[in-house]
């Protein structure tokens, strides 16, 4: 179940951050002219593709850490409070084993 779990959160932040990608770059270089860009006032000396390229992926980086964000943020109160220790293996002062032998409180 993790697995399954794990991979649709994965999916969650790459599908959408794909389709923000894909119309960030669509509207800003429906703007701006890869051929008339400069880097510290440099003119970039790439062809429009690699340039293209890079901007989609740049978009889909910004995209997915957004979408990344939102998944983490909205676990359930369940999920952040689980303990990644199995019940039988936890020390003898926690107070979540399962024998009920955690201190007094």
């Amino acid at each position: 179940m993790l697995a399954s779990s794990t991979t649709q959160r994965i999916l969650w932040v790459l599908w959408p951050s794909f389709l923000v990608a894909a119309v960030a770059e669509l509207l800003v270089f429906a703007v701006i002219d890869p051929a008339d860009l400069h880097v510290f006032g440099v003119p970039v000396q790439a062809g429009r593709m690699p340039i293209y390229t890079i901007g989609f992926f740049f978009f889909w980086a910004v995209g997915a850490a957004a979408a990344a964000l939102t998944v983490f943020l909205r676990r359930s109160p369940v999920e952040v409070n689980r303990c990644p220790v199995e019940a039988e293996d936890r020390p003898p002062e926690c107070p979540k084993r399962p024998d009920g032998e955690g201190p007094p409180g």
